[in-house]
């Protein structure tokens, strides 16, 4: 759609363009040779709509214009060709100026003057040609009119195109409040080149008013308003070509053209010149912008004040006026700085013009001082000699200014460190050092430049081992550090430590460009270093590693050992009796004691080799640990027993008529036969020391892995019991006692088991032992008696009569608090069951102490609780013993009973038990029935009671009550329950 809209405006424009052309002929004919006008308008209209809309609307204008043409001169064939002429030639121009880097509007002076030398000759030529060709060899004009022909055409088709194209192509830039005056000028400029057109004949004089409109489309074009100075120069040039057509003209064709032309051209060449200069001061504001740089310009006598866009940036001003008083910018430079300024404005003699050097000026911008770098020009004076122009120029320099007091700063730093200082090129030549390092090195800065600094070269030669490997690290990590122990040079303190630090300075390409070096002399805090560390590691008396140092030489040595496959004697060696040194003596000679001892166990150690040698630390006190590279345990026996003489030597000590003569006691373990680790080790040679001194002292003792592991284990043992007791996995299981003559149960016997969580139901010889001299042996009991009482008082209370014996050790039994305790377990329960429980105690454990458990036996008898002596016959017991015990019940051991129908000797002793018991008043129970001819045979010999597998085995304590219910009697003794476990128990704690 938008191409039919050009079309058609494209033709109608030419149409309208070719016909005026022929209205402005002076005889409006074709038939007169070289009555052709100079004004065609074709050739301009054409170039504007081709540079704008390109070469599709060509079609459509030579239409148009061809039919202008015929329309205007009545000839259809010669006016194709003059129209194909025209917009060839325009075509022609348009193309050459797209593909050229202008744009279709004339903004530019190259543009104007490209468009005037290709648009203006170059199209009007082709035109004139084609016109020569159609008028004078297809037209009604001869041959001989072709050069009138040409030259009119090409002058027409010149002042056609000056007339249109400036106004289309032209940009309208005049400024907003100006231009209602400017088109008010329009108007104005065309009346006063009519008037004297309109005037009547004989008044030539008005001619002169032709000189208003140049002079106000010259003022229009100097005042960028290209596009209406353009359309008034057009308008006017119009009224002068109908002026030169018109009957009778007015004006001379040739003078109208020039006329015409003249103000066309006076209406582009200014505004290009113009342009030209407005470029430029766009370019200088840029490149001040650029640079960073504000210009302001005062002119005193007229109060005028022009200043860059940078000038009010710089100086922070939103308001464009803020500086427009010369002295209210003074008014904002530093007090210290202003007066520079004033001096540089004072009044002078005469007109000269004076110019400040840049002057650095501290200004406000804000609330803060800035500084700049001011250029202050005074250009013009009175006659007075006070300024009357002045320019100023200025600069930020704040930044210049930090990077050069930095730069200060650095140099200051540079000269003035303490630590010797070197900057060298990339290949570690020294550019400049400063004077610390001078004086460091004993070399002046000019035999050090151009030279690898000497200490950097042994530094890396002994750190690194080669030279080469410096700039390995360097290109690695880009720093390299290191310190040694320097022999000195020339001018130099020999023996100091020196600390180099090197690194690189890169380029932005990553390529190292300087090298940078810091040397500090160490020596002190070397010394000091090794002062604190000696004070840290060694002992201060004897000079002997201390036990944080001992810590490492252990470990040092143990993997010596197993590298070597030798043995280490780890020994803990401690004064006997040192304290009576301190306390006749004083303690100044128990140091020096200690000090001797020191020396001579630092002499008796053994070398052989740098990685072979003994060790010799004081732990503190009189406590000191040997280390023995060994090659048999018999070899460390006897290094042992040698550091044991060397110590027994009589010591002379200073100011004491009479030698000291001390002895030691040694403990020792052996590496790797006791594989543990340091810590571990020096604690087993202690051990051993200790067990040294309970042996008597002066002697030696080594330490025993395997006694130790079986204590470990036995440890860890106890307290798995331990967790049982408190996890409550320690339950009970009961066997019965029954009468065999009356086929009644009495009662039951309490006996310990361990529900383990991994091996089940454990029995009481697999942990008892390991209790029974230990604390936790009277915990266990009294977790039994509570439990064995909870189970009596439940039977009681389900109808069943019963009594229940308990165990107790002899660890239990000698208890301070057993009877008190035993008295707090049966008041826990209303029901009186002291006289329903039985304490079992064997003979042996009774009999330890008679009188004690004599005592405690009566203090638990009158709680109702009656004492039964268990394996009776297997101890070693007197009658008068016997006597004096209150004990109620005999239980004969179940190896008499279960030997006794095979065994004389054990029937005899059994008949024995029995008539002992009846001339004490006891009651016996025989334990171990096995079998019913057993059960017979006591029951003959004139024992009632008994109990063992054959009658039932232990079960747990759901299980009593139905058994004691179904029990028939002694011809009924049957198999043990299937929960029963094999009878292998011994009493509750000791054995059953």
């Amino acid at each position: 759609m938008n191409w039919i809209i050009r079309w058609s405006i494209a033709s109608a424009l030419g149409v309208l363009a070719g016909w005026l052309g022929w209205l402005l002929q002076p005889t409006g004919t074709a038939e007169a040779p070289g009555a052709l006008g100079l004004c065609w308008p074709v050739t301009g209209v054409a170039l504007v709509l081709l540079m704008r809309w390109g070469p599709t609307t060509a079609a459509a204008l030579w239409i148009g214009a061809w039919v202008g043409h015929a329309q205007g001169s009545g000839l259809w064939g010669p006016a194709a060709v003059l129209a194909a002429g025209e917009v060839a030639g325009a075509w022609a121009a348009a193309r050459y100026l797209r593909r050229l880097p202008v744009r279709s509007r004339i903004e530019r002076p190259e543009e104007f003057w490209l468009h005037a030398g290709v648009g203006l000759l170059g199209s009007s030529l082709v035109a004139a040609g084609g016109a020569a060709l159609a008028l004078c060899a297809l037209g009604p004009m001869g041959a001989t009119a072709l050069p009138g022909v040409a030259l009119s055409w090409l002058a027409g088709a010149m002042f056609g195109v000056l007339m249109i194209a400036p106004p289309a192509l032209s940009d309208a830039d005049e400024p907003a409040p100006a231009r209602w005056t400017h088109r008010l000028a329009v108007p104005l400029a065309v009346m006063l080149t009519a008037a004297p057109l309109l005037a009547p004949p004989g008044l030539d004089a008005l001619q002169a008013l032709w000189l208003a409109p140049a002079l106000i489309i010259g003022t229009l074009a100097i005042q960028r308003d290209a596009t209406v100075a353009s359309l008034a120069a057009s308008l006017s040039a119009a009224v002068l070509s109908q002026a030169a057509a018109g009957q009778p003209p007015r004006l001379g064709s040739w003078q109208a053209w020039a006329l015409g032309c003249g103000l066309c051209l006076l209406a582009l060449v200014p505004a290009a010149l113009v342009r030209r200069l407005r470029e430029s001061e766009a370019r200088t504001l840029r490149a001040l912008e650029v640079a960073e740089i504000g210009v302001a310009e005062w002119q005193l006598d007229q109060g005028l004040f022009h200043a860059t866009p940078g000038w009010h940036r710089l100086l922070g001003d939103t308001d464009p006026q803020a500086s427009l008083s010369l002295q209210g910018w003074l008014a904002r430079a530093h007090p210290e700085d202003r007066e520079a300024l004033n001096a540089l404005l004072s009044p002078r003699d005469g007109d000269t013009v004076l110019s400040s050097p840049d002057h650095e000026t501290r200004l406000r911008v804000g609330e803060q001082w800035r500084w700049f770098d001011v250029h202050l020009t005074v250009t013009e004076r009175d006659s007075a000699g006070a300024p009357r122009r002045v320019i100023a120029c200025i600069g930020d320099i704040g930044d210049r200014r930090q990077a050069r007091e930095r730069e200060l700063l650095s140099a200051n730093v540079f000269h003035h460190l303490r630590e010797g200082l070197v900057v060298t090129d990339s290949e570690l030549r020294v550019l400049d050092a400063n004077p610390a390092y001078c004086r460091l090195s004993g070399l002046g800065l000019p035999a050090l430049v151009g030279q690898v600094p000497p200490q950097l070269r042994r530094a890396a030669e002994r750190a690194s081992g080669t030279w080469p490997e410096l700039w390995t690290v360097l290109r690695q990590q880009g720093q390299w550090e290191t310190e040694f122990q320097d022999g000195g040079g020339e001018g130099t303190s020999p023996g100091r430590t020196l600390h180099l630090t090197l690194w690189s300075v890169r380029t932005p390409h990553d390529s190292p460009r300087y090298h940078v070096m810091i040397a500090s002399d160490v020596t002190e805090q070397r010394l000091q270093r090794e002062l604190i560390e000696r004070q840290a590691h060694y002992d201060e008396l004897t000079r002997l590693p201390n036990r944080a140092r001992l810590g490492t030489l252990l470990t040092e040595a143990m993997a010596a050992t197993e590298r070597d496959g030798d043995l280490l004697a780890v020994c803990y060696l401690d004064l006997d009796h040192f304290k009576l040194v301190n306390q006749r003596h004083g303690h100044e000679a128990g140091d020096a004691l200690l000090a001797e001892l020191a020396s001579r166990l630092r002499g008796a150690l053994r070398h052989r080799g740098p990685s072979w040698h003994d060790t010799v630390a004081r732990l503190g006190g009189d406590e000191f640990v040997l280390l023995l590279r060994v090659g048999s345990v018999h070899e460390a026996r006897s290094a042992v027993q040698r550091v044991l003489r060397v110590v027994a030597r009589p010591f002379l000590l200073g100011g004491l008529d009479e030698p000291v003569l001390m002895t030691a006691s040694m403990g020792a373990t052996i590496h790797p036969l006791d594989h543990h680790d340091a810590e571990t080790l020096l604690r087993h040679a202690d051990h051993a020391m200790y067990g040294a001194k309970q042996a008597g002292r002066n002697g030696f003792l080594f330490f025993d892995p395997e006694s130790s592991r079986r204590s470990e284990e036995r440890m860890l043992a106890i307290g798995r019991v331990q967790d049982a007791l408190d996890g409550d996995e320690l339950l009970l299981y009961y066997q019965p006692k029954v009468d065999l003559r009356a086929g009644t149960v009495v009662g039951l016997e309490a006996l310990l088991r361990w529900n383990h969580p991994e091996y089940g139901v454990v029995p009481p010889a697999q942990f008892l032992p390991l209790i029974e001299h230990t604390g936790l042996s009277a915990r266990v009991g009294d977790h039994v008696i509570a439990r064995a009482l909870d189970q009596l008082d439940q039977w009681h209370a389900q109808g069943l009569p019963l009594s229940v014996s308990v165990n107790i050790t002899g660890r239990h039994l000698q208890e301070s608090d057993f009877a008190q305790r035993l008295a707090e377990l049966l008041a826990r329960h209303e029901r009186p069951l002291g006289n329903h429980l039985e304490l079992e105690v064997l003979e042996t454990a009774a009999l330890t102490d008679i009188d004690f458990t004599s005592a405690l036996l009566e203090r638990c008898a009158a709680l109702g609780v009656r004492w039964a002596l268990d394996d009776f016959g297997t101890g070693y017991s007197t009658l008068t013993y016997l006597k004096r015990l209150p004990v109620s019940i005999l239980k004969i051991d179940r190896s008499f009973v279960q030997n006794m129908l095979s065994d004389s000797q054990d029937r005899a002793i059994v008949e024995g038990v029995l008539q002992l018991a009846q001339t004490f008043g006891c009651e016996v129970v025989a334990e171990g029935v096995e079998t019913p001819a057993q059960a017979r045979a006591l029951l003959e010999m004139g024992c009632d009671i008994g109990q063992g597998i054959g009658i039932a085995a232990p079960m747990p304590a759901d299980a009593v009550a139905a058994w004691v219910r179904e029990w028939k009697g002694l011809f009924a003794i049957g198999p043990a329950p299937a929960t029963a476990t094999p009878q292998t128990d011994g009493p509750a704690l000791s054995g059953d």
